[in-house]
């Protein structure tokens, strides 16, 4: 199709003013359907992406989370066997389920049983004279007093 020379050609019905304004109303209806099409545009909306993305995040790690973890913690308190995963983590192995201070008793025990006491008490309370005896109700009677100040003194 043969173009049509520029002379001849009006891209739109001028007016038959100055130059320069016939320019100016060419923009002024270039921008206005401009602005026009973007009006008709959808605008955009950033909340729908973001929760888009916080689900692709979400996903593997909930998956992780209930393929990995919950089995371990079951695993973990019902059968009683630790599984290591993250570091940090007590080791792989069985649970000793006993509680601190039974810990510590078996501790004494064994160390007791290696290292036996040589030492006997060379008297009883019986054997002890009146006079004795006064003076360890005493001692007593002052550490007790002592402790209770001490105690006091923390408050």
């Amino acid at each position: 199709m043969p173009m049509p020379s520029q002379t001849n050609y009006q891209w739109r019905p001028n007016d038959n003013g100055i130059t320069n304004h016939r320019y100016d109303l060419e923009a002024e209806k270039w921008v206005n359907a401009f602005n026009n099409a973007t009006a008709k545009l959808p605008t955009g909306d950033y909340a729908g992406d973001f929760k888009f993305m916080g689900a692709v995040v979400m996903l593997p790690l909930l998956l992780i989370f209930l393929i990995l973890f919950i089995p371990i913690k079951i695993i973990k308190e019902v059968v009683g066997f630790n599984i290591k995963l993250l570091p940090g983590d007590p080791p792989t192995g069985w649970i000793d389920r006993r509680t601190h201070m039974e810990k510590v008793d078996d501790r004494l025990n064994a160390l007791k049983e290696q290292y036996p006491s040589k030492r006997k008490r060379k008297s009883t309370w019986e054997d002890l004279t009146s006079e004795q005896q006064k003076i360890v109700r005493f001692v007593k009677e002052e550490t007790a007093r002592a402790k209770t100040r001490a105690n006091l003194n923390k408050l």
